[in-house]
């Protein structure tokens, strides 16, 4: 039996970088199952660009799979 895995990212909220020269960071809820029935697996906080590069690459190999919230 195959099934169809989905990821859903939902943007808690952007936080100004407190030092020169740091990034801009995201936090962000990761939810995954079957359409329909998502669970969610966890929270991660990251810069902004990092997690623009993960998402892309996410949907390159994933394609409708992922999505994003915000």
């Amino acid at each position: 039996m195959t099934t169809e895995h989905r990821f859903r990212f939902t943007i808690l909220g952007r936080y100004p970088a407190r030092m020169k020269g740091n990034q801009t960071a995201v936090t962000v809820n990761m939810a995954a199952g079957e359409e329909g029935h998502l669970v969610h697996c966890g929270t991660i906080t990251l810069a902004e660009a990092e997690f623009g590069t993960l998402v892309q690459a996410l949907k390159g190999a994933l394609a409708d799979a992922v999505e994003v919230e915000d």
